[in-house]
């Protein structure tokens, strides 16, 4: 009976958070456009380099970095597996968890590497 009412208050914050999230930017627009704010600076793709920061798209570095996250991961992985036979079984969970958590934010530091350079690139052009 506990756990049912978790659950149900966890998912009711979440569409709480949701709703209150959309009601609130349709409101700020609503208010932009009466005020006479372009309509056309909602539209991500049409924002002018100087709006949207003068960097590539947030979705080209998403992919990026969640990329170099998985390759982190699986390179962590693929690392773990050498060590089950030389180690005792106690200490080898928590040893697959570490090199898998190590990778992985070794792969986000490349990726946040990666994207700042190509924000270099972009701003050279």
């Amino acid at each position: 009976m506990g756990l049912t009412i978790v659950f149900i208050v966890f998912f009711l914050s979440i569409f709480g958070v949701f709703y209150l999230h959309i009601t609130t930017r349709n409101r700020e627009r609503m208010a932009m456009i009466e005020k006479g704010v372009d309509p056309a600076l909602f539209s991500s793709a049409r924002m002018p380099k100087a709006v949207r920061g003068g960097s590539i798209s947030s979705g080209v570095k998403f992919t990026l970095k969640t990329g170099m996250l998985f390759i982190g991961v699986g390179i962590g992985t693929v690392i773990s597996v050498f060590f089950s036979g030389t180690l005792p079984h106690d200490i080898y969970p928590l040893l697959v968890f570490g090199i898998i958590f190590v990778c992985g934010g070794a792969g986000l530091v490349a990726g946040f590497y990666m994207g700042r350079n190509l924000d270099k690139k972009d701003m050279k052009e």
